[in-house]
């Protein structure tokens, strides 16, 4: 995946972290060698924060890994950045962080609690609305892991008209 990139660091980042991710929360298995080139990546590519969009998926990577260390190291780095006024998407991403990294050790209520207060705040780590549809697919995946269907179901009516379709697994018990 890597290798046939022809984008810079940011954009080979978010392009394989944002296909793996999204392609997991629609039902596919994950694929662990792809997972692990990218952690890798991030590590020699990506070391420092700096960029909000490359950081979302740098920590996804982490999560995935289970590199807490890592993340918590990223979390404090983000948050001094932002007390210093040097990173605009402030504490916002290291908040992130604590959603997803529950969300994949399976603690679907500890990932609900983080990201759903989040979402209204997407805008924070800039990119498309891909990168949006990152945070709020996973929040409805925990939604759903956790057997919270009626939240699923605001989740899903919140979205705004026009938005693409929702790919996630399990989606039916939300409507």
């Amino acid at each position: 995946m890597l290798d046939r990139h022809s984008g810079g660091p940011q954009q080979r980042m978010s392009d394989g972290v944002a296909f793996l991710w999204r392609s997991e929360l629609a039902g596919y298995p994950r694929n662990p060698a792809a997972w692990r080139a990218l952690y890798e990546y991030a590590t020699s590519a990506l070391p420092s924060p700096g960029s909000g969009l490359a950081d979302l998926h740098v920590i996804l990577a982490q999560a995935v890994m289970g590199d807490d260390a890592g993340l918590a190291s990223r979390n404090r780095r983000m948050e001094a950045m932002a007390r210093e006024g040097r990173y605009p998407s402030g504490s916002y991403l290291p908040t992130l962080s604590r959603g997803f990294a529950p969300f994949e050790r399976g603690d679907f209520c500890t990932a609900i609690e983080a990201l759903a207060p989040l979402t209204a705040e997407n805008e924070r780590i800039g990119g498309s609305r891909a990168q949006h549809d990152l945070v709020e697919f996973t929040l409805l995946k925990a939604c759903l892991e956790a057997d919270r269907a009626e939240e699923a179901q605001r989740l899903l009516s919140a979205r705004r008209p026009g938005a693409s379709g929702v790919p996630v697994a399990g989606l039916a018990a939300a409507h």
